[in-house]
């Protein structure tokens, strides 16, 4: 019985020194939240958990969590302009600091955005922006609707994975401040339904 009881107390402080840890980590830097609304589908979608590295500098590309500019609470988009740049789009062609953003179709699907409760037929594939890929949605021959503007100092121009659905980026509420970001979004917790199985999540996934 001393045994069992002994190696019952070692649990006892590894488990105490875990939570310690987690909690430290999570205070200094990382965070947990769930994604409130499909402005990031396919990449990320209402209902997920995500970790926000709350160390991670915004850089062009990456998933930004950000004051609202005008309103309480946060808003998330990707980087798709920091300051000094232009960003602008003319028809299906986005430009940013006046080159073309590539983007491959890969295929089509059809997404319910619950924020809408609307069902529709999209394009999906990959566009390059900053130093790495990531997924979106475009409606077939649709245009991104970004208004010629130059990012001021110390801000950043955020856009939607899902370039159809207006509303929940910069493109309504302009510019956000840099200094007020809480993050970027790096890693998935859980996933939640509602894409395609191509398109699908799963639970523990880096995001980018």
């Amino acid at each position: 019985m001393g045994a069992v009881r002994s190696g019952l107390g070692c649990l006892s402080w590894v488990g105490a020194i875990l939570i310690v840890i987690a909690l430290v980590l999570k205070a200094v830097w990382f965070d947990v939240a769930e994604v409130a609304h499909n402005g990031m589908a396919p990449t990320m979608i209402r209902g997920e958990r995500v970790l926000i590295n709350k160390r991670g500098e915004p850089g062009l590309g990456s998933i930004a969590v950000c004051r609202h500019p005008t309103e309480e609470g946060w808003v998330v988009g990707r980087v798709a302009a920091v300051e000094g740049m232009t960003i602008e789009s003319s028809g299906s062609k986005l430009e940013v600091g006046g080159a073309p953003v590539r983007f491959d179709p890969q295929g089509s699907t059809t997404f319910h955005n619950l924020d809408t409760d609307r069902t529709r037929p999209l394009v999906w594939g990959t566009e390059h922006l900053g130093p790495s890929e990531h997924l979106m949605f475009m409606e077939d021959g649709g245009r991104h609707h970004v208004k010629k503007t130059e990012v001021p100092e110390g801000k950043l121009y955020l856009l939607g994975d899902f370039r159809a659905y207006m509303g929940q980026d910069s493109r309504a509420y302009g510019v956000v401040d840099a200094s007020t970001c809480h993050g970027t979004i790096v890693f998935r917790l859980a996933p939640a339904a509602g894409l395609d199985p191509v398109l699908s999540h799963g639970y523990f996934q880096p995001i980018r």
